[in-house]
């Protein structure tokens, strides 16, 4: 991190310390203040200095401390690492994969997360938690998150969609679910930024869909035309100068296709793209394309259940904001790794194992230790860590029906209806009744 300087002096807890101290947190799935400094005595001890003492405050104001610029920077540079690794074989039709999609996550229930990131509106006041919404644009070409923006969850994902744009560029195709699917986010990722799009039809257009309007291509392919609406949305942040700038209707084609939904039902699904060329963008093609999409399913997922982080345990927003950019950079590193083990192994991304691949990383870091101050040592060894990266490869299960439900109870806890000064606990659930 040479140039990247935000203190004046190195202290027990400088900024390199608590950054890998907290990297090392995240990794660990989340683990506590008093993991990381746990782990930042024991590199002190290793390297013969005095350990700072064994509270956590100094570590948790050091981590307040370190400036969005300097993690927004190191985000980057590992962003930059990624794209450059890009093969030929990691694009579809020399078009970058990108896919946007949106989540939430919890915070502590503090004044200062509820003011800018009230908790659902179903909860009673003082009973729930700020919940933060995330969305996030993922490069599926390397497997990493290009950024997140944050956004009230009860903001609708298509506005917040819009400021993530900047992530899309020439020569990329963005997927995107039908909740993204507006004639605005279309036309500035096409004209503005030059992109290409695939996204599922909205269901309001589905509604009212006349399979007869538009030119024919095949029986499940047309061309149309969508025209400018005549107000811009009202969630939408464009002024009314920058909306005349948009174009005033824009040549789409729609593929319609076959599928069975969770319940086995069979279902029609019609996908929107600009991509108009239909031999050589065939429809078959588009419609496993659009497949992939669900691949931001599986990396959201690994956000928030491998690496533990559904909840962050900050207090105000500034340091939520600051966790989502140290969750990017934990997650794109293991993203490095995992790229350089498919080359390796010759294997797509998105076939490598991000859970195998950070089991391995966890548990043989200390094996470096013994390697400092020997570089070529050290680089035989890492070497090595990426031939044994290789082997997590995911074991491919197509159609494989795996239900979301869990076999293990939850403990038979009350739950908590009103504020904790008020709320009246049974002592004997035994004895059920219901707190008044």
């Amino acid at each position: 991190m040479e140039g990247i300087d935000p203190t004046k002096r190195q202290r027990s807890f400088g900024h390199i310390p608590v950054f890998w101290a907290w990297l090392a947190q995240i990794l660990e799935a989340n683990a506590s203040c008093s993991k990381a400094v746990g782990l930042i005595q024991g590199w002190y001890q290793a390297s013969g200095l005095a350990a700072p003492r064994g509270g956590t405050s100094g570590y948790c104001m050091a981590r307040k401390n370190l400036r969005e610029d300097f993690l927004a920077q190191v985000a980057h540079r590992i962003t930059v690492t990624l794209e450059q690794r890009i093969r030929p074989m990691d694009k579809w039709h020399q078009l970058t994969l990108k896919a946007i999609d949106g989540s939430s996550v919890q915070l502590m229930d503090t004044e200062a997360n509820q003011e800018s990131y009230p908790q659902p509106s179903s909860q009673k006041q003082g009973c729930g938690f700020p919940v933060m919404g995330i969305h996030g644009v993922v490069n599926l070409s390397h497997g990493g998150w290009e950024g997140f923006v944050t956004s009230n969850s009860r903001q609708h994902d298509a506005r917040a969609a819009t400021r993530l744009l900047k992530h899309v560029e020439e020569g990329d195709l963005l997927l995107a679910d039908r909740a993204y699917c507006s004639y605005e986010l279309i036309a500035r990722a096409t004209r503005q930024q030059k992109a290409h799009v695939l996204m599922r039809l909205h269901q309001a257009r589905h509604r009212k869909l006349d399979w007869r309007r538009g030119k024919k291509i095949s029986p499940t392919e047309r061309l149309v035309m969508w025209k400018k609406p005549k107000r811009r949305a009202g969630r939408s942040e464009l002024t009314d100068a920058q909306w005349d700038e948009l174009p005033d209707e824009i040549t789409l084609r729609y593929i319609k296709f076959g599928y069975e939904n969770r319940a086995e039902e069979k279902k029609v699904m019609v996908v929107v793209t600009d991509l108009l060329d239909a031999q050589e963008y065939k429809a078959a093609e588009m419609a496993d394309l659009y497949a992939r999409r669900w691949e931001i399913e599986l990396k959201l997922r690994d956000i928030k259940t491998t690496l533990g982080m559904e909840f962050f345990a900050v207090r105000t927003p500034d340091m939520a904001h600051k966790t989502l950019t140290m969750m990017i950079i934990a997650y794109n590193l293991m993203r490095i790794l995992m790229q350089q083990a498919a080359h390796e192994a010759g294997e797509q991304v998105n076939h490598m194992s991000f859970k195998g691949t950070l089991d391995l990383v966890t548990s043989s870091h200390e094996s470096f230790r013994v390697f400092a101050c020997k570089p070529r040592k050290r680089r035989a060894h890492y070497h090595a860590l990426i031939a044994l990266c290789a082997t997590k490869i995911l074991d491919i299960k197509p159609f494989r029906h795996e239900p979301r439900a869990r076999k293990r109870r939850p403990k038979n806890y009350q739950l908590l209806t009103k504020s904790r000064h008020v709320f009246q606990e049974i002592l004997h659930r035994e004895n059920h009744r219901k707190s008044a």
